[in-house]
């Protein structure tokens, strides 16, 4: 089922696939000039699995929007509680929202729109 799929028939928010490469291609992308500097702030991120801590990172990307001083900052976030960046990074205009405050369709619109929008950062050239 893709994601889409997975948002138009449960109404459920997909969780994004970071890989090692998917990474290395979303710093060198965001940060060209600062690559190492980038990896040595990233590896700050606790998690519990690799992968966690992948799409941890692209959210901690995403959010910095190519400004360098604001890693650390986003970092000290999401070691402090994961959920409130990477919400913020993949599910911003649901994330705008507390719970029950939606219906279902508008949830689903939500949930596509944030989806279309972190999969065209995600893959932007």
């Amino acid at each position: 089922m893709t994601e889409k799929e997975l948002i138009l028939t449960k109404g459920e928010q997909p969780v994004a696939k970071i890989s090692n490469s998917d990474l290395e291609s979303l710093i060198s992308r965001e940060f060209p000039n600062d690559m190492e500097t980038v990896k040595f702030q990233l590896d700050k991120i606790k998690s519990d699995s690799q992968n966690g801590k992948n799409r941890i990172s692209a959210s901690v990307l995403k959010l910095a929007d190519q400004v360098l001083d604001k890693i650390d900052f986003l970092i000290k976030r999401a070691n402090e509680d994961m959920r409130d960046i990477v919400s913020e990074a993949e599910y911003p205009r649901a994330s705008s929202f507390g719970f029950g405050e939606r219906d279902e369709l508008e949830s689903k619109e939500d949930y596509l729109k944030d989806w279309e929008e972190y999969s065209i950062w995600k893959e932007k050239k």
